[in-house]
């Protein structure tokens, strides 16, 4: 058994070792047009197979013999969201050829904008997903060269298929450290992932129970919630990072969706270091991400042999990213089907071109993948007449000044009340409440947020939300 064991590692290592010698040679437009050639096949397998969505286009008036070509396929396909897929079918007729029978497991969205979704993994698919999500580790963090120890913070319920050996400790951060403290020494290196909150908790307890994080040779990987590149900067001071090499230390972002993927988008050291030079650089952020953006979105890798990506603009004017879901594995196959989170997309070839023009050149990555930005999720911000504010620009002047950011679980709320704006925030347990809070919050906010607002600080225990703040689910900043 243990000579099979030993086979099947080497014939998965050479095919990672395959598979990115693939990503990071060949001609980026290829690469795009190979996942386009996949877009109609997969179409066509979920408008014959899967009951429900035969029933979706018949009412959309969408004939599947007329989806011919890309073209074709944005032009006629109806845009789904989760409202019209989740609610009114069953389970069974959402599935390929309307049979359960090939599950292997379930996992339930956040259920945060008050409808739930599912996604079902057959053998098939976890096996896929194992050599995707071990591929992209290979690349970020060499876990074929180098003994590694995953810790898995995510709330409970939510697996991560890798080849790694993994610790499961959902959201108990003593948990998460002790077992960090007695294996560490075993391993070269320790991978925690968790909701960039709870990751902010396990390193600030760690630093209280005496842990020298600049020594130790660990990394974050965030996910669940949209992270600042600010949240970055202060997580990396506590570490140590060094933020050219980030050979210890790397503090990088994976995005998921519970009826797509687990890990569908992810960070890498190259669009790392492309985030930290536009968040000090205007000229590089503006070609980026628009004239005028200041709280710069998260830029991943993605893979169109896997999703076909569109950004689509709302009623609102919004720019909403559209996935459509590639693979024959899947038993809940979604075409069209927008996530709500407004985005961006970067063609390899568009991207490398704004990085030579604003004398980043150095900084093109080294797959050769396209990229996308992400904001957030579409409707977060409030309005007072033509004055906003959006969570994502509080997150950001939060962490600016790291003194500050040392002070707050991080927990906010921001909502409009007697015409104004309210921000409350939650101090660390082991803060104890100083009128001065007041103002070195609000100075620290002031470095991204414009508009007039009032404030309140709290001690942790009288927090008014703070019964929500469990990790389990995400917080509603707004």
């Amino acid at each position: 058994m243990k000579i099979v064991s030993n086979i099947r590692q080497k014939m998965a290592l050479l095919e990672r070792r395959k598979t990115l010698h693939v990503l990071t040679t060949t001609d980026p437009e290829r690469i795009v047009a190979h996942g386009e050639q996949q877009l109609l096949a997969a179409f066509q397998r979920t408008a014959s197979r899967v009951p429900a969505y035969k029933e979706i286009l018949k009412k959309a008036g969408c004939r599947p013999a007329q989806v011919t070509s890309v073209a074709a396929f944005k032009s006629l396909v109806p845009i789904l969201a989760k409202e019209d897929v989740f609610v009114p079918h069953s389970i069974q007729d959402i599935c390929l050829d309307g049979n359960l029978s090939r599950i292997r497991s379930a996992m339930a969205s956040s259920g945060f904008s008050g409808v739930f979704s599912f996604g079902i993994n057959t053998e098939q698919n976890q096996r896929d997903a194992v050599r995707a999500i071990d591929t992209a580790l290979d690349h970020i963090f060499q876990i074929s060269r180098k003994k590694t120890l995953f810790i898995n913070s995510l709330p409970m319920g939510v697996r991560v298929p890798t080849s790694l050996p993994v610790a499961d400790t959902s959201v108990r951060w003593d948990m998460a450290l002790a077992i960090f403290r007695k294996f560490s020494p075993v391993f070269d290196q320790v991978i925690i992932l968790s909701d960039p909150h709870f990751l902010k908790k396990i390193v600030e307890e760690g630093m209280a129970q005496g842990i020298d994080w600049t020594r130790e040779n660990v990394h974050l990987i965030t996910g669940e919630d949209w992270m600042p590149e600010t949240f970055r900067s202060y997580l990396g001071s506590l570490l140590g990072t060094d933020w050219e090499r980030m050979d210890r230390g790397l503090i990088g972002g994976t995005m998921g969706v519970a009826e797509l993927d687990l890990n569908l988008f992810h960070e890498s050291r190259d669009s790392i270091r492309i985030q930290r030079a536009a968040l000090a650089d205007q000229r590089l952020r503006h070609a980026l991400y628009g004239q005028g953006c200041e709280v710069q979105p998260t830029l991943f890798h993605y893979y169109p042999h896997r999703t076909f990506l569109e950004v689509i603009e709302s009623g609102d004017g919004s720019p909403e990213l559209v996935v459509s879901m590639l693979s024959n594995a899947l038993l809940i196959p979604l075409m069209r089907y927008n996530v709500k989170d407004v985005a961006r997309l970067h063609p390899y070839n568009e991207l490398t071109t704004i990085l030579h023009d604003c004398g980043y050149g150095h900084l093109c990555p080294e797959l050769k993948l396209p990229l996308l930005s992400i904001s957030g999720r579409k409707n977060r911000g409030l309005s007072i007449g033509s004055t906003s504010i959006t969570p994502e620009a509080v997150k950001q002047g939060l962490y600016a000044d790291h003194t500050v950011a040392a002070l707050t679980t991080g927990y906010f709320r921001l909502s409009v009340q007697e015409s104004s704006f309210f921000i409350e925030i939650q101090l660390r347990r082991e803060i104890a409440f100083s009128p001065l809070h007041e103002m070195a919050f609000r100075k620290a906010i002031e470095h991204t947020v414009t508009a007039a607002f009032n404030l309140k600080v709290y001690p942790y225990a009288t927090f008014p939300y703070s019964m929500e703040l469990d990790y389990e689910r995400k917080f509603k900043n707004s």
